[in-house]
C-alpha cells in the first residue's frame, strides 16, 4: 500500500471509530437540555478536533487574529449564532446585528488574502476583508447559492477598537450579514450526507449538509432527521422526492447501542405500500449517521413498529458496492489494456474483442449484474466516432454511433439503469445508449459556453461539468431522454478549470490554475465551500484528461482515487511511482518494457476506472 493510501485508510479508520462511538441512550420523547456546547466525538470536517470557536477575549493584542476569531463566532447551533456574533461587537452597536428573518443564515466566505489592517486613529483599526462569497448556510445545514443579484467577490470593511471600561477589542461597526469563514466551516462543522430517493425510486441521491460540532452527540441524529424532513437542497430538488408534505418527527432519535429508533407522523406514509416503507427505512438509516451493524426500528404513528436489519438496508444503496481496489485501464497504442494494479489483474479486458479494441482514443466501462458496458471514442478517417457495446456470458454486441466529431472526450456511464451514458463531443454534452446508433445533444439550461468535461456521481443522478473554464454541478432526470436541471456553479479559487470528476459522494476533483498561477488538482465539495489542494504541483502543465473513482461511503477504501494526463504523461495519483509506466501495463510486449524499463510511456493515455 502506498503512503497516500495508508494515510487515507487511517483517516477512514478514525471516522469509523467515531461512528461506532456515536450511540448513547436517550429517552424518545423527553426534551434535551443543553448545558454549554457539550462534547462531540471525533474530527470535524477540517480535522482540527476543535469544538468551541475562540471567544472575544482569546486574543487581546493582535487585530488580525481577533478578526479571524470573529469569522468563527457564528459556528454554533443556528439559534445561538446571533448571540455569539454580538459578543464580538461593541455594546452600543450590538443592535445592528439583527435577528435574521425568517431564519438564521450565515454567509460563508473564503478569504482571498490576509485581512488588510490600517490604523485609523488612536486605538482604532480599519479592517478590509477581500472575500469570495461561497454561499448561504441555512439552519438545516444546506449551503445554498447566493442570490442572483449578490456579488461573488466583494469586500467587507469595519473597525476594531476598544470600549471604555471593557477588556479586549470589539467590532465597532459590524457587517450587515453574519459571516462565517471557510476555515471555520472546516473546523467547527461535520460534513454529513443525507439521502433522498430519485423520482423513479431506484437510487438514493446524496445531499451534503453541515452539522455544527457544537451539537451534543445525543442530539445529532435528531438534528439530521429534522434536516431530512426540511427537504433537499435546491439544486437536486428537481430530480429527487422529498418526504411527503406534513411529515414531522415524533420525538428524539434514541440509540440504544444496537437499535436506532425513529418515529414519524402518519403523513410520512400516505399509502400502505410495504415497499414504500422499506424505502423510507433505507433512506432514514443511510441519512442518520449510519452504523449498519445496528437495527432500525421505524414507527409511523398509528401503526405498529417495524424493525429492519441494518445489513438489509445497507444493500438498498448501490454505492455500498464500490470497490476498495477498482479496475484500472489505460489506452496504449490505440488499444485498451488493464493495469497490473487493477482489481481482476490478469483477466482479459472486458467486453472488447480484438477487432473492436483498436484506434481507441479514450474509453469508459461500467458493469451491472451480469452485463458489462463499454463506450470507446475511436479515430476513423480523420474524425472520431463513438463505439458502444455490451457483453454478457452469452456474447457481446457493438454499435457505431452514426455521427462523427472532431473531438470526443471521455465517455461516462450513468447508473440505475446503466445502459445510458454521457460524453462531451465538439464542445457539447451528448447522451448515448447501448444498443442504439443514435447520439442526442443534452440541453444545459442557462449555459451557453463550450463544455470541456463531464463526470457522473455514483448515484447516477448528479453530474459535474466544466463549461467555459468554470465548474458546475447539476441534477439529472431520467426518462425517455436525459434531462439536466439548471446547473449550479461551484465557487472555487481555481480558474481556467479544464477537467472534473467525482472522488466521493459529495466530493469532486478538478484540474485548474490556483491563485498562484500554478496548475494543480483540487478536491472540492459539491457546493464549493471546502477545497483542498493536491500535494502535487503540476506547474505549467496542461491537464487533458482526468478520471476519478468514488470512495465507498461505508468502508472508504480508495478515497480520492484518480488518474490523469498532464503534458501527455499518464499518472495514477495514489500509486507509489505516480507516473504510469509500461511495466505496469498488461499485455505489452516484454521487449518494449526491457528497452525502456524506467521511463514513463508518453504514448500511454486516457487512464480510467471501470465504474
Amino acid at each position: 500500500m502506498s503512503p497516500s493510501r495508508l494515510r487515507w485508510s487511517v483517516v477512514i479508520a478514525v471516522l469509523a471509530t467515531v461512528v461506532l462511538l456515536g450511540g448513547c441512550g436517550i429517552p424518545e420523547n423527553t426534551d434535551v437540555r443543553v448545558d454549554g456546547q457539550g462534547p462531540a466525538p471525533g474530527l470535524p470536517s477540517g480535522g482540527e478536533g476543535a469544538q468551541t470557536p475562540a471567544s472575544r477575549l482569546d486574543e487581546r493584542n493582535n487585530t488580525e487574529t481577533f478578526v479571524l476569531n470573529f469569522l468563527q463566532a457564528a459556528a454554533v447551533e443556528a439559534e445561538r449564532a446571533v448571540e455569539q456574533v454580538r459578543e464580538f461587537v461593541a455594546p452600543q452597536h450590538r443592535a445592528d446585528v439583527k435577528e435574521p428573518n425568517p431564519e438564521v443564515v450565515l454567509t460563508v466566505v473564503r478569504l482571498r488574502e490576509r485581512p488588510q489592517i490600517t490604523r485609523a486613529e488612536a486605538g482604532v483599526d480599519e479592517v478590509a476583508l477581500s472575500v469570495q462569497q461561497v454561499g448561504l448556510l441555512r439552519p438545516n445545514g444546506a449551503l445554498e447559492p447566493l442570490p442572483a443579484q449578490a456579488s461573488e467577490f466583494t469586500e467587507y470593511t469595519f473597525q476594531v477598537g476598544g470600549v471604555g471600561g471593557e477588556q479586549g477589542k470589539f467590532i465597532l461597526n459590524p457587517p450587515q450579514v453574519l459571516l462565517l469563514s471557510e476555515e471555520a466551516l472546516k473546523t467547527f462543522y461535520w460534513q454529513r450526507t443525507i439521502y433522498f430517493w430519485d423520482t423513479s425510486q431506484r437510487a438514493l441521491v446524496p445531499d451534503l449538509r453541515y452539522l455544527p460540532v457544537a451539537v451534543p452527540r445525543e442530539r445529532q441524529r435528531t438534528v439530521l432527521l429534522e434536516s431530512l424532513i426540511s427537504g433537499p437542497s435546491t439544486w437536486i430538488a428537481p430530480a429527487v422526492q422529498a418526504l411527503p408534505s406534513g411529515t414531522r418527527s415524533g420525538g428524539n432519535v434514541p440509540d440504544t447501542g444496537d437499535r436506532v429508533k425513529v418515529t414519524l407522523t402518519a403523513e410520512a406514509m400516505p399509502s400502505n405500500d410495504p415497499r414504500q416503507l422499506d424505502r423510507l427505512a433505507a433512506q432514514l438509516m443511510w441519512s442518520l449517521w449510519p452504523d449498519f451493524g445496528n437495527d432500525l426500528e421505524l414507527t409511523i404513528q398509528g401503526q405498529s413498529p417495524q424493525v429492519y436489519r441494518g445489513a438489509d438496508l445497507l444493500a438498498m444503496n448501490s454505492t455500498q458496492a464500490l470497490l476498495e481496489t477498482p479496475e484500472r485501464f489505460v489506452v496504449y497504442e490505440g488499444r485498451v489494456h488493464r493495469l497490473r494494479s487493477s482489481a481482476r489483474a490478469g483477466e482479459a479486458v472486458p467486453v472488447l474483442t480484438e477487432d473492436i479494441n483498436k484506434d481507441v482514443r479514450t474509453a469508459g466501462f461500467t458493469r451491472a449484474g451480469g452485463t458489462t458496458y463499454a463506450a470507446l471514442a475511436v479515430a476513423r478517417e480523420g474524425r472520431q466516432r463513438l463505439v458502444v457495446g455490451s457483453a454478457t456470458a452469452a456474447g457481446s454486441s457493438f454499435d457505431t454511433i452514426s455521427t462523427a466529431f472532431d473531438t470526443i472526450g471521455r465517455p461516462v456511464w450513468l447508473k440505475a439503469p446503466n445502459d445510458v451514458g454521457l460524453v462531451v463531443a465538439d464542445g457539447m454534452l451528448h447522451s448515448f445508449r447501448a444498443g442504439s446508433t443514435a447520439i442526442e445533444p443534452v440541453t444545459l439550461p442557462g449555459l451557453d459556453g463550450a463544455v470541456d468535461s463531464v463526470g457522473v456521481a455514483p448515484d447516477g443522478h448528479r453530474i459535474a461539468l466544466v463549461v467555459a473554464g468554470e465548474l458546475y454541478v447539476a441534477a439529472l432526470s431520467r426518462g425517455e431522454q436525459v434531462e439536466v436541471s439548471p446547473p449550479r456553479r461551484v465557487p472555487t479559487s481555481l480558474s481556467d478549470i479544464a477537467q472534473v470528476d467525482w472522488v466521493a459522494e459529495t466530493l469532486l476533483v478538478a484540474a485548474g490554475t490556483n491563485p498562484d498561477g500554478r496548475v494543480t488538482l483540487y478536491d472540492v465539495t459539491v457546493d464549493g465551500a471546502i477545497e483542498t489542494s493536491s500535494p502535487r504541483d503540476l506547474g505549467g502543465a496542461s491537464v487533458t484528461h482526468l478520471a476519478g473513482y468514488p470512495a465507498n461511503p461505508v468502508s472508504g477504501g480508495s478515497v480520492g482515487a484518480r488518474m490523469y494526463v498532464a503534458n501527455g504523461i499518464a499518472y495514477d495519483l495514489f500509486e507509489p511511482s505516480e507516473q504510469i509506466r509500461l511495466e505496469e501495463v498488461e499485455g505489452v510486449d516484454p521487449a518494449a518494457v526491457e528497452a525502456e524499463p524506467e521511463a514513463p510511456a508518453g504514448n500511454l493515455s486516457a487512464p480510467f476506472f471501470l465504474y
